[in-house]
């Protein structure tokens, strides 16, 4: 098995005007063998699905010759599949309705939803905010079209607010921490562990954490992928080579904790011991593989609250339009080249 590469973002930005046009994903079920020479590429965030699949042991297992390439947002992961310089990207639950909005032809062909708390509220020295109620007439950083702006709405709907109830102020993710420290905004929602490192700096001031309501979070991680390579049946047998073992590696995550945070975190990505167990606290320790039937319901709720927000305007979305159905079903048990398992469908 070849070794798998980590490519460097700026080797993939190169300037293209043409689309991937608009081929559609095969009828025909997809192939369990994968043809010699098949290669893949995926845009990654931080490392994260590099490190998830080596240090599982899954990456020598891959049937195609997979290669990574690291953006620092969800849309610069899509743009990267639009230019063809990756086939499949890493990402939330807000990326796909992007893609599905500007007609970009990926689709959803892997999820997998974590336990942990996730991105919650954080507050800013002496707002007065002590519960989701609180928010009303408040100030709240929001991104738009990020899974931080539909977590604010859901937490609004969740006590009977609404978007008009607060005063958004639109800033960029990386401004939200120093914009509460300066009193510009009284809340903001922080991924882990920029939220504990913001919460330390501020402690003694009144600033403090806001827990979700429940639902306030999806929790999703998926993997989309571009219609072009999916109707390439080599390709796209690769592709369900990779979503397999990606959710065998995320098992394999639950039960190795330790590994994780010493190797990912702290080794590869640099955090502080302290640090990297609060992030991983965060994820959670029991990621599951949920049933289609579930994300179709979450991600059409993500949908209509982002719409009824104002997002994604002048277009009907209907999630079903965002996953390719032949990856349906897919599970940890699903056979696999490695597995030994001659040629067959999956029906």
């Amino acid at each position: 098995m070849k070794p798998r590469t980590i490519l460097p973002a700026f080797a993939f930005l190169v300037v293209s005007t043409f689309g991937l046009g608009t081929a559609s994903a095969a009828d025909e079920p997809l192939a369990i063998e994968v043809p010699e020479g098949v290669s893949i590429v995926l845009a990654d965030d931080a490392n994260n699905v590099a490190n998830l699949l080596k240090l599982s042991g899954q990456d020598q297992k891959l049937a195609a010759d997979v290669s990574f390439a690291n953006f620092s947002s969800g849309p610069l992961r899509l743009e990267a599949i639009r230019a063809g310089a990756a086939q499949v990207g890493a990402v939330g639950d807000v990326p796909p309705i992007l893609a599905h909005f500007s007609d970009a032809d990926v689709v959803i062909v892997g999820a997998v939803i974590t336990s942990g708390e996730g991105n919650t509220l954080a507050t800013a020295p002496d707002s007065g905010i002590e519960t989701l109620e609180d928010l009303a007439g408040k100030r709240v950083g929001i991104t738009v079209g990020t899974a931080q702006q539909a977590t604010v709405l859901r937490n609004l709907r969740a006590v009977g607010l609404t978007l008009d109830d607060i005063e958004p102020i639109h800033l960029g993710l990386s401004e939200f921490a120093d914009a509460l420290r300066a009193g510009q905004i009284d809340a903001a929602v922080l991924k882990q562990p920029d939220r504990a490192r913001y919460l330390a700096s501020v402690e003694g001031t009144g600033a403090r954490e806001i827990d979700n309501a429940p639902g306030g979070n999806t929790n999703l991680k998926y993997l989309y992928a571009s219609k072009s390579a999916l109707a390439d049946p080599a390709q796209a047998a690769a592709i369900r080579d990779l979503v397999v073992h990606w959710y065998r590696a995320h098992l394999w995550k639950n039960d190795n904790q330790e590994l994780w945070i010493s190797e990912y975190l702290v080794k590869d990505q640099r955090l502080s011991r302290e640090d990297a167990e609060i992030a991983a606290a965060s994820e959670g320790d029991a990621t599951r593989i949920p049933g289609w039937d579930e994300l179709l319901v979450t991600q059409q709720d993500t949908i209509d609250i982002l719409q009824s927000a104002g997002e994604f305007a002048g277009k009907e979305l209907d999630a079903a339009d965002e996953f390719d159905t032949r990856f349906d079903g897919l599970t940890e048990a699903s056979p696999t080249v490695s597995d030994g398992k001659s040629a067959a469908l999956v029906q």
